[in-house]
This record gives structure tokens, sequence and C-alpha cells, in this order.
């Protein structure tokens, strides 16, 4: 019986690990999925994995950006998290002046799509607020157009897609991921500039 036990145990902690690990890379709020994994065992991986397959799915069905393009104006993607706010939009405005139109781009975890209700919709205005909201404030300062835009899942496969959809002429963003987060997860600046399609500045 306490051999049995010992056995579950380490069942559950190998799983906790395996989906913290997958959820993280695969852009998910990981909190939630370790509870699962602690009640559930390796019941949680199927369920991460149906979710990553359904989220796929459902990214793949989902409208990107087409606007039409003008020969005056350069289209910069900002990928941003908050942070290097006004590093991001200094160089932007000092790069390419105001004949510019720039997508401040937000990547949420996949539990961050707000659901129907009010005070969801008004949760997630701010968040996306707060990721968002300075860049965009110091970019109209400066004279560029800017406007926001959000998307859902792991920062750098939705901002290498979204490039692909949005076909912007550069893509802009942070440097991210370091120590052991840099080691397990990879750099968000590293993946982009490895898989856009269009040009990487990375700002430090």
């Amino acid at each position: 019986m306490f051999g049995a036990l010992l056995v579950w145990l380490a069942i559950v902690v190998v799983t906790m690990l395996l989906v913290a690990y997958l959820s993280l890379r695969w852009g998910h709020d990981p909190f939630g999925w370790l509870l699962l994994s602690a009640a559930m065992g390796p019941i949680a991986v199927v369920a991460l994995v149906a979710t990553r397959q359904a989220g796929l799915a459902r990214a793949g069905a989902a409208p990107r950006p087409d606007r039409p393009r003008t020969d005056r104006q350069t289209r910069v993607l900002a990928a941003v998290d908050g942070s290097a706010a006004t590093r991001i939009a200094r160089y932007i405005i000092g790069t390419y002046g105001g004949r510019t139109e720039v997508e401040v781009l937000a990547v949420l975890p996949h539990e961050a799509r707000p659901d129907t209700s009010a005070q969801a919709r008004l949760d997630h205005r701010e968040l996306v607020e707060r990721m968002t909201g300075e860049t965009i404030a110091a970019l109209r300062a400066g004279g560029v157009r800017a406007r926001h835009a959000v998307a859902y899942g792991q920062a750098g496969e939705e901002i290498v897609r979204w490039a692909e959809q949005a076909a912007p002429d550069v893509i802009v963003v942070g440097r991210r991921g370091a120590g052991l987060s840099r080691t397990l997860l990879g750099s968000v600046s590293d993946h982009v500039a490895k898989h856009a399609p269009c040009p990487v500045t990375v700002i430090d």
C-alpha cells in the first residue's frame, strides 16, 4: 500500500513538471494546469494536449489583419509585454519617423480569452491596456499612428504567425528570456528572429 502511494506520488510529480513545461511552452497559464495535474495525474497531460490541438485549430481559423499597403508608409509590428515600452517607442520614432503605422501586439495565455460577461471583457481590456497602453501613448505623442492587437498562445509562435498574415516591413520586439527560463522555453526574441518573414529588431 505504502509502495503504491509512493509510485503514485512520483507519477504526479513527474506529471506536474511535464505539465508546467508544456503549458508555458504552448502559451497557457500554468497555475490551473498544475492544480489539475496534482489532482488527476497523467490525465492532465491528455487534457493539455487536447487543448493544444483545439487551440491550433482555432488559431488557423481565426481572421488576421489584411490591410492595404501604401508605398509612403512603413508598417511596423511592435510585440510588447508591458516592459521596455518607452525604448521600443523611442526606437520606432527615431528610426522610421511619422510616416509609420504601428500595430502593437500583446500575446496572452489562452486562458486569458474573455468570456461573454461584462466583467471578463472589462478585465481583459484593462490587461491589454497595461501591456500596450504606454507604448501606444508614446508612439502617438511622437506623431506615429498606432493601434493595439491581441493574440493568444505562445508568444514567439503568435508573433511570427501574426507577421505572416499582417506582412509588416519590420518587427520590433523586446529581448525576453534569461537564465533557466531561457534554457527551458527559449527566448521569444530569438524565436521571432529565426522564424519571422521580415527583418526583426530586438530592443534590449
